[in-house]
């Protein structure tokens, strides 16, 4: 491969875009299964594994969900009335609504989160009375559920499949883990897969020089 070529995961890399526009086609299970088993291949802090997939099928869950973000904005949206500006925030309440509505039409939802008995090192350390606290815990665990989403966005790319990673439904749902009647896990974000029915234009990114410094 000469030096200038594209390597085929480098243009899955630079052509992926979030989705929110599916066809109505289900994706089949063993795609979403195969995507699973590259998210799990993810590096955690000493070998933890603590990154779980949850599908949400059932409409009476979804309905729930549903209520409970659009109970969750308009308590937001109730607070706002003691505010001096509050249009800038209601417009940026609108805007992640929008952004985040789409989810309950996706023809694959699913909630990603991770045990809550998970024990990284600077937790070891902490018990051991070693650190006075631990700040490291939850970025440790975070940055192993991006790079499980990354594996997991990046084989559906493969399969022909779009996603979209949410986190803003997460701000006005905040009793996820009760609708789903999931213990000893904490829901870190939502995303969507299935079939792209839109091409979103690509969106400009940093160039190496403007994200890569040495000291």
């Amino acid at each position: 491969m000469s030096k200038n070529a594209i390597s085929s995961l480098e243009k899955l890399i630079n052509e992926r875009r979030s989705i929110r526009k599916y066809k109505s086609d289900i994706p089949p299970e063993d795609w979403i299964i195969s995507m699973i088993h590259c998210a799990a291949r993810a590096p955690s802090p000493v070998n933890s594994q603590p990154v779980r997939f949850i599908r949400i099928s059932p409409p009476e869950i979804k309905e729930k969900l549903y209520e409970a973000m659009a109970s969750g904005r308009q308590k937001i949206l109730k607070s706002l009335e003691t505010r001096d500006k509050p249009k800038r925030l209601r417009n940026w309440i609108s805007s992640y609504w929008r952004f985040s509505e789409f989810m309950f039409k996706a023809p694959v939802l699913l909630a990603v989160g991770t045990v809550l008995s998970t024990q990284s090192f600077s937790e070891r350390l902490l018990e051991a009375g070693l650190i006075e606290k631990n700040v490291r815990s939850s970025t440790d665990v975070d940055i192993t559920v991006g790079l499980a989403l990354k594996g997991f966005i990046l084989k559906g790319e493969e399969l022909g499949l779009g996603s979209c990673i949410l986190t803003a439904p997460l701000v006005f749902i905040s009793n996820v883990e009760e609708i789903l009647e999931v213990e000893g896990i904490r829901v870190k974000c939502l995303v969507t897969v299935g079939f792209p029915d839109e091409e979103p234009r690509l969106l400009e990114r940093k160039s190496v020089e403007e994200v890569y410094m040495k000291v």
